[in-house]
């Protein structure tokens, strides 16, 4: 008959397989060793001194002969984490944690393990969320039940059912003497500050734990969040929380080193908009600035076409000026409007006359006055198309139909399908746009499936539209506008962020100014 000690319940699993247990010779590990040889795992004890205190090597010898006695295997090393640690400037704590963890690992690969276990118990669960939350730390969900090959199977489960457990067998264990040094801060809170929170408020170690448990479900549901976050997204709409780790992967993806205090810093300065620069730890920086979070690492483009042999590839120079419609600017001016972060400036292409600069590579590029006819273009069909999707969205706001156009080109970059709004005049709300360029691109083609096809449209598609144009399995999408009130890629949320299979490219604000008059003049007229 199998033990029927409420522990034991998640060691179950283990049965039959061989398992690396962290072994300790504390009773948290010394019962996690127990229960796993009661079910029928086939466990390996492994112990690693630490080296931080003088007897630590008598810990090792006396988990040596527990695994003698027990007929488990046994491996053990000895390194001095404190030389370790100096040497490579990491802290006692973090250097404990790597280098404890490396050699479980290699354990676990020696025996051809399928787990390494280790014992923590809702005591450390407790405590780790305690002692983050008051270090003001931006992850509250404590010790994670898995990471990787770890596993964690004690975490509902107090110290004292362990003890209990252990004291049934009449099973021994040692008490490692740092664990009551109060100068450790785990062994402060563990002595001084829960004593003092049980007795007040009753159950608080499993409270803290369970928080632990709430808090890494939805710090899961938030990163999926933020990790299905579209590159033409707008930022500053996002949600605080999904925003924070947002920024949080962006960091970590490019090893940077950061806090709490950055990750609200940066992101309270893209929902507002601001510039602000900010130093990370080791000195690294990162701007943000027009609700975009830049890390230096931005690619200028360099001109891609023939041009005058008076014009010179350059950088920025003090004094660069260029001419505008509204007047001849300094080419800083004009850079700070573009919202180029000040550490990036310098790596700017620009073409320079001897009349001043003609040319900025920014994206989309800047032009002075006149310097667009001066040279060769290589044709962009997106651009022609959204002329004509602006005037198809002039003929709707004519026929006083909100003004929308809709173009459909081809892999040739040719118009295919055409179509702009008529829902007032049709009585029809589905006669939109989009709508009816996609129908007959559709038709043209001979084919439901516009794989290889650009959708160019003036606003940004509602909900209804993008769902047209995910099943046709459109390979592309321009707009110029964006749609604060029926946007589906992210005026109101972005429909992208969800698992449809097919997810086309998105180019937004490509003659915004342009698409976003007309909407205001058309709305405008018929409010007069």
């Amino acid at each position: 008959m199998k033990p029927a000690h409420p522990f034991l319940e998640p060691l179950r699993p283990y049965a039959g397989r061989v398992v690396v247990v962290g072994v300790s010779g504390g009773a948290d590990s010394v019962a996690l060793l127990r229960g796993l040889l009661l079910v029928g795992a086939k466990p390996v004890a492994a112990h690693f001194d630490h080296a931080l205190r003088p007897d630590s090597a008598r810990d090792a010898e006396w988990v040596a002969v527990l695994a003698a006695e027990l007929g488990v295997p046994f491996e053990t090393v000895r390194v001095e984490v404190g030389a370790v640690a100096k040497k490579r400037g990491w802290n006692i704590e973090d250097a404990a944690r790597r280098l404890r963890y490396d050699f479980l690992a290699r354990v676990a690969k020696t025996h051809a393990a399928s787990a390494i276990l280790t014992a923590h118990t809702q005591r450390d669960q407790a405590e780790t969320v305690l002692m983050r939350l008051l270090r003001g730390e931006a992850v509250l969900h404590g010790i994670a039940r898995r990471w990787g090959r770890v596993e964690r199977p004690l975490l509902q489960h107090s110290r004292a059912e362990l003890e209990a457990f252990l004291h049934g067998l009449g099973q021994m264990w040692r008490e490692d003497p740092t664990n009551a040094d109060p100068a450790q801060t785990r062994a402060f809170l563990r002595h001084r500050v829960m004593p003092v929170l049980e007795q007040r408020f009753a159950g608080s170690e499993a409270a803290l734990a369970q928080h632990a448990d709430f808090a890494a479900e939805d710090e899961a549901a938030l990163n999926a969040m933020a990790a299905q976050v579209q590159p033409h997204a707008p930022l500053p709409k996002l949600p605080p929380a999904v925003l924070r780790r947002w920024v949080r992967q962006e960091l970590a993806r490019r090893d940077m080193g950061f806090g709490a205090k950055h990750l609200a810093q940066i992101a309270q300065a893209i929902r507002t908009g601001q510039t602000q620069h900010f130093t990370l730890p080791a000195g690294v920086q990162v701007t943000v600035t027009g609700g975009k979070l830049h890390f230096g690492d931005t690619a200028y483009p360099a001109p891609d076409f023939a041009f005058p042999a008076d014009w010179v590839l350059s950088f920025r120079q003090d004094g660069d000026r260029i001419r505008l419609r509204a007047g001849s600017r300094k080419l800083s001016d004009v850079l700070t409007d573009a919202k180029i972060p000040r550490a990036e400036r310098d790596r700017v292409p620009l073409l320079v006359s001897p009349q001043g600069v003609q040319w900025v590579g920014t994206r989309p590029p800047i032009w002075a006055v006149g310097a667009r006819e001066q040279v060769s273009l290589p044709p962009d069909p997106s651009l022609s198309a959204m002329d004509e999707a602006l005037a198809l969205a002039r003929q709707a706001a004519a026929q006083q139909e909100v003004p929308v156009g809709a173009v459909v080109l081809d892999a040739a970059g040719r118009v295919v399908g055409r179509g702009r709004n008529t829902s007032r005049s049709a009585g029809d709300m589905t006669q939109h746009a989009e709508l009816l360029a996609l129908r007959e691109a559709a038709q043209t083609l001979g084919t439901p499936y516009l794989t290889d096809c650009t959708l160019v449209v003036t606003l940004e598609p509602c909900p209804m539209c993008l769902g047209a144009a995910l099943e046709a399995r459109v390979g592309k999408i321009v707009y110029g506008a964006g749609n604060p009130k029926a946007g589906a890629l992210g005026g109101v949320t972005d429909l992208l962020t969800a698992h449809w299979g097919h997810r086309p490219q998105v180019v937004s604000g490509v003659r915004a100014a342009e698409a976003a008059r007309l909407l205001r003049e058309a709305f405008q007229g018929w409010r007069e």
